[in-house]
């Protein structure tokens, strides 16, 4: 598929090859990729366009290039992401952590600074992006993070010793079912909330996530945030508050549920493209 002599032309034949199969962002893949093949930053590609690449890192290229352009998405292939300014390892246990899910941490780290939050429960925590980097850049004394997957747990727990994170519990739970006598003074999610129809029409890459960490269950896609809304006030010390992120396409109608269910000032948060995000709601 490709035959180069330097990283320059490398790098070209790289991204013209998936521009030709109609990927969005060619150039920043074959970066990424090229990059994780070489075994060196990204930023040093530019000062090293004149050196041959090696056989071996040759072939390793075209392998990663020929499976992005099978739409498998480039972290899944790098087994990486930044999150927060931190690094993460992913795999196809758990959802690559998004742009988007930023604002979700952000926005608690901006209410925790504001107000005495000391204990967080992050449900769904799938890498640990959430959870991980409330404890590496807030001042927490206790974060439990929970989810049904134990694989995702694993992957999570690994995430917080790559980051040099202590005070995460790790909790195998469908949910809330195995919390016992512990409130908390902020609940964050970022739940499954595609609907069943929905996912039939995600772009290939999400095919390639876990469909159990996207898709929630019945027509709407409410099933998760109706299951916190009607039962996160048990496990809130008074005046706490939960986040969740929205499925933009319904953000009213999500927050019109939390309202249902007794908490108030709910307030929807747009993400960087001017979309809804974020909810959130104060017991």
């Amino acid at each position: 598929m490709l035959n180069s002599k330097n990283i320059y032309t490398l790098l070209q034949s790289g991204e013209e090859f998936l521009k030709a199969n109609n990927l969005r962002e060619p150039k920043s893949d074959a970066e990424v990729l090229l990059s994780f093949a070489l075994k060196v930053k990204r930023s040093q590609l530019p000062l090293m366009r004149d050196q041959k690449a090696g056989e071996h890192e040759t072939k390793l290229f075209e392998e990663y290039i020929s499976r992005r352009a099978k739409r498998e998405p480039a972290a899944y292939i790098t087994g990486s992401c930044g999150f927060m300014g931190l690094e993460f390892k992913v795999n196809k246990d758990v959802l690559i952590p998004r742009p988007e899910t930023e604002i979700l941490v952000e926005k608690v780290l901006e209410t925790a600074g504001k107000n005495k939050v000391e204990s967080v429960l992050d449900l769904c925590t799938g890498s640990g992006c959430i959870a991980v980097s409330l404890s590496k850049l807030g001042d927490f004394k206790e974060i439990f993070a929970v989810d049904i997957s134990f694989d995702a747990l694993m992957t999570a727990k690994e995430n917080a010793a790559l980051n040099a994170v202590r005070n995460i519990e790790f909790l195998l739970s469908d949910m809330f079912e195995t919390l016992e006598n512990v409130k908390f003074d902020c609940i964050v999610s970022n739940p499954p909330y595609v609907s069943e129809s929905e996912y039939k029409n995600l772009e290939p890459e999400l095919k390639f996530e876990p469909e159990t960490a996207l898709v929630a269950s019945g027509s709407d896609g409410f099933s998760f945030y109706k299951e916190i809304a009607l039962k996160a006030p048990r496990y809130l010390n008074g005046g706490g508050c939960v986040f969740v992120e929205l499925n933009a396409n319904y953000a009213e109608e999500i927050k019109s549920i939390f309202m249902s269910a007794g908490f108030k000032d709910a307030e929807i948060i747009n993400d960087y493209s001017h979309l809804p995000r974020v909810l959130k709601a104060n017991l």
